[in-house]
């Protein structure tokens, strides 16, 4: 055997002599690799997915509500580290509750014109409150990172939450 091979080898065995040493001393280091295997198992982009209301907010669809777009995007860090956008048809019950169960309170024209330019990146849908800024009642809660927009004409919700 060459000795290059050797020295290859005799490293290698030194690289696993210090995993098993960290397993050993640091038993956290298994619960870090295993919160990063499932991160990993849970990332990607879906677009119009049925499950993306349960990947946005761990419980099932409402009944009271139909989603026509959205578009959910997690990374695989092992923080969460996530993007959602919907646009849904509710009912105004559900509407009512939604807003209220949020904190929301409603916001001038020109708070919502800032707004626009926040939502409006690579990531935004073309779906995503396409219409003018005035075509909407838009919803807001101070420190929140979403906002929600609600189209004047047809009643459909626009909603997006971050987290990075």
């Amino acid at each position: 055997m060459s000795k290059r091979i050797k020295r290859v080898f005799i490293v290698l065995f030194f690289l696993a002599a210090l995993l098993v040493v960290a397993f050993i001393l640091q038993p956290g280091v298994i619960p870090f690799f295993a919160m990063q295997a499932d991160s990993i198992q849970h990332a990607g982009t879906w677009e119009d997915d049925p499950k993306n209301w349960y990947r946005a907010f761990n419980e099932e669809q409402p009944a009271e509500v139909k989603v026509v777009h959205s578009k959910y995007w997690r990374s695989d860090h092992f923080t969460v580290e996530f993007t959602y956008y919907f646009e849904v048809q509710a009912t105004p019950e559900w509407k009512d509750a939604f807003l209220r169960n949020h904190g929301l309170a409603l916001v001038s024209p020109l708070t919502a014109s800032s707004f626009r330019t926040d939502i409006d990146s690579d990531d935004t849908p073309n779906w995503f409150a396409p219409d003018p800024v005035d075509s909407y009642d838009v919803w807001d809660k101070a420190g929140g990172y979403g906002s929600v927009w609600i189209n004047k004409t047809n009643g459909h919700i626009y909603f997006y939450d971050w987290q990075l």
